[in-house]
């Protein structure tokens, strides 16, 4: 890893399952400096502090309706950062979605289940 306490950003509107994430990246490297949003638009507003990669649901308005979906928040990451690493998750596993969010930018589509965690930690150390 190239920086000393990588910022992690977590968005996604379920807080148990941000936490648990939260849990799990600093149960394997307690260097992480990590930040959960529950909406993509709290999560830009913080983008002036340089996260190293973000972690960005694909559903974000299941609780807010109006909240921007994460290909919307992924496409405004990239217009404001091209080169930070995000990482979509997703309870679909649908490969036209995995395409469409790799196209607009995401560097890879992980879906939601038994191994995310662990392959989420994987895809942190392998981009910052």
């Amino acid at each position: 890893m190239t920086h000393n306490n990588p910022t992690v950003f977590i968005v996604d509107d379920e807080p148990l399952l941000s936490e648990m994430l939260a849990d799990y990246l600093k149960e394997q490297d307690n260097g992480f400096n990590i930040q959960s949003f529950p909406t993509g638009e709290a999560c830009l507003q913080s983008l002036h502090l340089l996260p190293n990669i973000v972690i960005l649901d694909y559903y974000l308005n299941s609780k807010e309706k109006d909240a921007a979906n994460g290909i919307d928040i992924l496409k405004e990451i990239k217009k404001r950062n091209k080169t930070l690493p995000v990482i979509m998750l997703s309870s679909q596993k649908s490969y036209a979605t995995a395409t469409k969010t790799i196209m607009y930018g995401a560097v890879h589509y992980v879906i939601k289940g038994q191994d995310a965690f662990e392959e989420i930690y994987q895809l942190i150390k392998a981009n910052i």
